[in-house]
């Protein structure tokens, strides 16, 4: 692989237990397999951009004895220009907050709530609305806290410390783990979890109410920041640059500060449903009246369970990143002369060597057809 750096992932086991550090990197394979799952190959990264583009990751959980809160700073350590950015964890919310040149002013934030599970009946256009809802789970703060974050470290054979952090519902319907690295590292689907972002995989374990309808997981967007705009992508920022293919994201961008400044909330357009892939669709994000904010929804396929026709598991793969004005200096930068430089005294012996080499094989050949029978 071009980054040579790898880390392994598996489906998440919802138990609460002092988890080893294999075990949790093990934890999230069946979300990297998903991830990109057409992907042919990836970014070819410098040595030299990824040495530039390391960055220095602090966390923090609340309290010690039973966490419920975490608290992740990203900041860069190399580029020509640093940026930083916070991601925040309570009770179900995860909150980005970007600094466009490090220490300074926030210049774009949002949060992304998981809001609750909706089962609805399709009607054929494959998007979910009010009036095909069958039941609704609500998931929110009060689902979450009663079971503690537990956190695990891994260094890669390069130096490149990644830290994860699993999540779990009170009830065990949602199980979260949240990726985040210093550096890159390349995902067993060939896709790159990059250090300017934060996988957030998760697994849903639901038991459906009737066999003709299907699962949704409804995502609440919001943002404390004025002048900022939400808008669906068909193509993400990791496509652009190669990390990752076949995704889609909400860009969030904040343009009222002179130089645009933008995060987003990306996922894979697949899932693994009950072991099998299938497509997500996407409703939204559509204004919510209550809260001023944003819901989206994203929507899996109903793939029978092997042992229960009601029972529907789902792994995806979120991530939350930002457009890093880091990453892009470093681009910006000329790159360095490469290949063979010019040597003329070397180069002038070199052509004469090979010019009698030639006259050479040319007499040579002469002398022989002269000699022939």
């Amino acid at each position: 692989m071009a980054e040579g750096e790898t880390v392994l992932r598996a489906r998440f086991i919802p138990a609460v237990v002092s988890v080893s550090l294999a075990t949790m990197l093990l934890m999230t394979t069946a979300a990297a397999g998903v991830h990109a799952m057409t992907f042919a190959g990836h970014a070819e990264i410098p040595q030299s951009v990824k040495d530039q583009t390391r960055r220095s990751v602090e966390w923090k959980t609340f309290p010690d004895n039973s966490p419920s809160v975490l608290w992740i700073v990203s900041t860069s350590v190399d580029a020509p220009a640093p940026d930083e950015f916070q991601i925040t964890y309570n009770h179900g919310s995860f909150s980005l907050a970007y600094e466009r040149t490090a220490g300074g002013p926030v210049t774009n934030q949002f949060t992304v709530t998981i809001g609750g599970l909706v089962e609805w009946l399709p009607t054929g256009d494959e998007q979910f609305s009010d009036g095909t809802l069958v039941e609704y789970t609500q998931l929110g703060a009060s689902a979450f806290g009663r079971l503690p974050i537990v956190h695990s470290e891994t260094t890669t054979p390069n130096g490149v410390v990644v830290d994860s952090f699993l999540i779990q519902s009170n009830s065990g319907e949602i199980t979260m783990n949240l990726t985040i690295s210093q550096g890159f590292v390349t995902l067993p689907s060939g896709s790159t979890l990059t250090p300017m972002e934060a996988e957030l995989s998760f697994q849903l374990n639901h038991l459906m109410n009737r066999t003709d309808t299907r699962l949704s997981i409804q995502l609440a967007i919001n943002t404390e920041s004025a002048g900022q705009s939400f808008n669906l992508e068909n193509e993400t920022w990791d496509e652009e640059y190669k990390f990752s293919q076949d995704e889609r994201a909400v860009n969030v961008t904040n343009d009222s500060t002179g130089i645009p400044s933008s995060s987003f909330f990306a996922w894979s357009n697949h899932a693994e449903v009950n072991g099998q892939p299938g497509v997500v669709n996407v409703t939204g994000p559509e204004t919510n009246d209550t809260t001023g904010g944003y819901d989206l929804y994203l929507s899996y396929p109903r793939i029978p369970a092997m042992t229960n026709p009601h029972e529907i598991e789902v792994v995806h793969d979120p991530t939350l990143g930002v457009v890093s004005a880091a990453y892009q200096s470093l681009l910006n930068r000329a790159p360095p002369p490469t290949g063979i430089q010019a040597d003329i005294p070397l180069y002038a012996v070199t052509m004469a060597a090979v010019a009698a080499l030639v006259a050479g094989t040319v007499l040579l050949t002469r002398r022989q057809r002269r000699e022939g029978p």
